[in-house]
């Protein structure tokens, strides 16, 4: 029987919408004139190379005050009869080769630098405490800001035990100064004492016995303790006998050039340079 015209409509959707189904679907054709990008391999962006600046160390701290007896004013072996005199002139200890040292490590700093050396040779350190008291007392008062001292530097307790005082009463001794700079909020750095030998003059020991038993005493008392660093100058001399002069007991300028070497490598390492990233 013949089909309607519209029953023929309907069934020509069917057959197309069939074929439509069974066919997957493609991507589109590009329309005519269209641009199609393809992969293009990009070379990086030129970069140059970063400029650094060779900019000289600035150490945190310039002004220093050295404090003990005539080791700290830089007497020599032939010195040996100074005793209770200021720092005789003309020597030259490890105040001034250590302020010789940072002014070179630290050109752009050069004019700040300033080393006050308050030495007394044959001071015991149990009676620098007055001493070093009066000392910081006139030193901070200062009204010049720049004049007062950041760090003290300690080094006595030789003459104490020479006179027969034990190895931890003279280490007591000498932690009682630094204690006394931190009661000025200074930084303290408190060397060890080299080892002594007996007199080849006079034939005394130089309390070269006590030694190692003082710096032993003098590290358990001022360990972990807030702004104060030991200095090993005991490790630094080992055994080197050269760096003692013949009185078994002062250094020789090698020794207080090695002296001087191990508080400038303490003060670098306690007050890092500003700017860095430390």
């Amino acid at each position: 029987m013949p089909c309607s015209s519209a029953a023929r409509t309907t069934v020509i959707a069917a057959l197309v919408l069939a074929g439509a189904c069974s066919q997957s679907p493609t991507s589109p054709t590009p329309a005519t004139g269209s641009v199609v990008v393809g992969s293009v391999a990009q070379e990086p962006a030129s970069v140059p190379d970063a400029i650094v600046p060779n900019v000289p160390p600035v150490l945190g701290a310039t002004r220093f005050v050295a404090f003990g007896d005539s080791i700290t004013c830089g007497v020599e072996s032939l010195f040996d009869s100074l005793v209770s005199l200021p720092c005789p002139n003309g020597t030259f200890g490890y105040p001034e080769r250590l302020r010789s040292m940072l002014r070179a490590y630290a050109p752009a700093q050069d004019l700040q630098f300033s080393m006050t050396k308050r030495g007394y040779p044959g001071e015991w350190a149990r009676d620098g405490e007055t001493r070093l008291r009066t000392e910081l007392a006139e030193l901070m008062s200062n009204p010049t800001l720049a004049a007062r001292p950041q760090a003290l530097l300690l080094i006595e307790g030789i003459n104490d035990m020479n006179n027969g005082t034990s190895a931890p009463r003279a280490a007591a001794s000498l932690a009682q100064l630094a204690q006394i700079g931190r009661l000025y909020n200074l930084t303290v750095l408190v060397g060890t004492l080299p080892q002594t030998y007996p007199n080849t003059m006079s034939g005394g020991s130089n309390a070269a016995e006590k030694i190692e038993e003082f710096n032993g005493e003098l590290v358990r008392l001022l360990s972990g303790v807030q702004n104060v660093h030991i200095v090993d100058l005991y490790r630094a001399f080992g055994a080197n006998r050269a760096l003692i002069g013949g009185d078994g007991l002062h250094p020789t300028p090698a020794g207080y050039d090695v002296i001087a070497q191990q508080f400038h490598a303490a003060i670098v390492r306690v007050f890092p340079v500003r700017g860095s990233l430390q």
